[in-house]
């Protein structure tokens, strides 16, 4: 393997972590939310992303409280840490 193999092999892990970073913060919450924004932060060895409400968001929180007007703004940041683990 040479470097430009390696390079793009390191990418598209990047991509697969984004990608389930996306799909499982997106799972902790009840109604829709977008998730973008994620960035590694070298210095702290972390992942962070933030999260806002979709357009959908305030309709679907409004039926789950049985029709109470609902204000859904803002953003969430969440930080990841990596940890590494020692192989056997």
């Amino acid at each position: 393997m040479d470097l430009n193999d390696d390079l793009q092999n390191v990418g598209s892990e990047i991509e697969d972590v984004r990608t389930m970073l996306r799909e499982e913060t997106a799972e902790l919450f009840e109604f829709d939310v977008v998730v973008g924004n994620v960035n590694y932060n070298a210095n702290k060895n972390s992942v962070s992303l933030t999260v806002e409400p979709a357009s959908k968001a305030q309709e679907q929180l409004s039926e789950e409280f049985g029709g109470v007007n609902v204000m859904a703004s803002g953003e969430l940041e969440f930080e990841y840490a990596l940890t590494a683990t020692e192989e056997p």
